[in-house]
């Protein structure tokens, strides 16, 4: 099954996109005084379950309870059945996915990417009370944890061993920081900015949980508290190879690394819930995995500007996309506007050109993610197959207008 979340007019599109991405609108947000403890049965770790209908898991996030998987169990795709399927015994946290974005991706397949994205039948299972392990166990190909919204975690490397963040042409990966492989799994390189979580990620204070890896142990986004990123930390508190520390409220935990490979996880510092893994992966070596410098498939990058590069929260604004005529090695670009634009998980609601400018409005919730740097995607359709072109870390959003 082929599903695709855009089609070639944004504008007929619009409401469904701003219902789903309002962070707020229908949201589970469960701070600690919401949610009265006796209501709850503990499963194990800092998970619990609510003793009423509709059963609802709770993970205890610090000081507060969290609902992580409400949210993302709707049934995106309008196949009729829920994104997630959510169930536990007495070990562990089982989670069956259909592994589908719940986000809007780009149209696969592309110039970039001749995959398409499938509906999946996974299942997965999270160690209630993970346990770090003495040794460190290296990444699998394919599958290596999960994103909330059921999408899976891929270790920063392509099949044939290159870094698919750093070593491919930047229309590898879509504006949400994934793509589709020959199956079909649509998954993550490198930290997803679309996947919603129950509660904001602004900086101001540690990041939520955005998944978990195979080893139980929670997957956070980049900030370690205000304005503080936890891949700047230094000395004991600093994120060791895998991309994970402890502290005393969470215990181990990882966090994702913008910029900086591993950009998810180095290696589990877990214990390795084993029918997690397929095939080869299931003879796991030791040691987190290393940078591959060498190897490099890039294409001139025909986005040359985006300006405004920042913009701040709840508000709309117009940006200009500059191209480069001249960097389009594979073919002349079209003559026409886009027919979708896309700037980390905002998708624009207006598209005009004039010449090698392409001007576009987009809007930002209020509770976006803020301080981490997000990807420009812009497509064209036609009879053939849709052209594509993309810059990296080129907009960020802010909590307040920049000089």
């Amino acid at each position: 099954m082929t599903l695709t979340f855009h089609p070639s007019s944004v504008l007929a599109l619009l409401p469904l996109c701003l219902t789903l991405f309002s962070l707020t609108v229908g949201r589970p947000a469960c701070a600690a005084n919401d949610i009265d403890p006796a209501t709850l049965t503990h499963v194990g770790g800092f998970w619990y379950v609510s003793k009423s209908e509709p059963v609802t898991w709770y993970y205890r996030d610090a000081d507060r309870w969290v609902d992580l998987f409400s949210w993302h169990r709707k049934d995106s795709n309008g196949d009729g059945i829920d994104n997630l399927r959510i169930s536990h015994d007495d070990s562990c946290l089982i989670i069956e996915s259909q592994g589908y974005p719940n986000h809007p991706t780009a149209i696969f397949p592309n110039s970039g990417n001749p995959n398409s994205i499938l509906v999946q039948n996974f299942r997965f299972r999270f160690p209630l009370q993970p346990e770090k392990s003495e040794r460190i166990t290296r990444l699998p190909m394919g599958p290596i944890g999960m994103a909330l919204n059921g999408v899976v975690f891929f270790n920063p490397f392509e099949q044939g061993g290159m870094n698919a963040v750093a070593g491919y042409s930047e229309v590898w990966l879509d504006s949400c920081c994934g793509h589709p492989q020959q199956a079909g799994v649509y998954h993550y390189h490198k930290y997803p900015v679309c996947v919603k979580s129950p509660f904001r990620d602004d900086g101001q204070q540690h990041s939520p949980i955005i998944g978990f890896a195979f080893d139980g142990f929670p997957v956070y986004g980049p900030w370690e508290g205000p304005q503080q990123l936890a891949k700047e930390l230094t000395g004991e508190t600093a994120l060791d190879v895998c991309n994970g520390h402890s502290d005393p409220q969470r215990g181990y935990h990882y966090h994702v690394t913008p910029g900086r490979f591993p950009y998810v996880l180095g290696g589990y510092h877990g214990v390795v819930e084993a029918s997690n893994l397929r095939g080869p992966g299931r003879n796991l070596q030791e040691g987190a995995i290393e940078d591959n410098s060498s190897g490099e498939s890039r294409l001139p990058r025909v986005i040359t500007s985006v300006v405004p590069g920042s913009a701040v929260r709840g508000q709309t604004h117009r940006l200009t996309i500059t191209l480069d005529p001249a960097k389009a090695t594979l073919g002349p670009i079209p003559d026409t506007a886009p027919d979708w634009v896309q700037i980390g998980p905002f998708e624009a609601t207006s598209i005009t050109r004039d010449g090698q400018q392409v001007v576009v409005e987009i809007s930002i919730p209020e509770d976006s993610p803020v301080g981490v740097l997000m990807d420009c995607h812009l497509e064209f359709g036609g009879t053939d197959r849709r052209r594509v072109f993309k810059a990296n870390d080129v907009f960020r959003v802010t909590r307040e207008e920049t000089p």
